[in-house]
């Protein structure tokens, strides 16, 4: 009986170790399909705030990861070119170098839903006033210092206050 219980379980172990022996992982992959360039790193370090809504984060994501080189107009013979992403409720225009590299930007986002941060802040700051609109502007300039703005418009009994807040 004892041996059969040797037998079996040296059976088994050998069983895991077989298994182990026949799946190799490959040691190198080619890959010369796929062209690795670099991101926008300054821009996206600039101007993306993942404090802010996901649609804001999404689009400045795709300007950053853009490749002009492959857009129809583009033939290497402009200093610049401007390319225009839009959807429901931003817009960024943001123009690049021959080389892909974004130069500045204009952003745009109007009636998203603004972090809790500046909410908090205004409700704190404003007792009994409701948020009615919104606009979020930034502005990238390469190298400079980015502007980012929220201009939010709270109501509260008939009466209206336009706010200012720099993010």
């Amino acid at each position: 009986m004892r041996t059969l219980l040797i037998l079996g379980v040296t059976a088994f172990i050998c069983s895991f170790t077989t298994a182990q022996q026949l799946y190799r992982a490959p040691s190198t992959v080619d890959l010369k399909l796929i062209t690795v360039r670099p991101l926008n790193i300054s821009y996206v370090h600039s101007v993306v705030d993942e404090r802010m809504p996901e649609a804001v984060t999404k689009l400045e994501n795709k300007a950053a990861r853009y490749n002009i080189t492959e857009n129809p107009i583009y033939d290497g013979n402009f200093e610049a070119y401007e390319v225009i992403f839009s959807q429901n409720n931003g817009t960024i225009i943001a123009t690049y170098d021959q080389h892909g590299k974004i130069i500045q930007t204009s952003e745009r986002f109007k009636n998203i839903t603004l972090p809790a941060f500046i909410r908090n802040k205004i409700h704190s700051e404003n007792p009994g006033w409701t948020i009615h609109s919104d606009l979020y502007l930034v502005s990238y300039f390469g190298n400079k210092e980015v502007k980012k703005v929220c201009k939010i418009q709270i109501r509260k009994d008939g009466m209206r206050k336009n706010l200012k807040i720099e993010i």
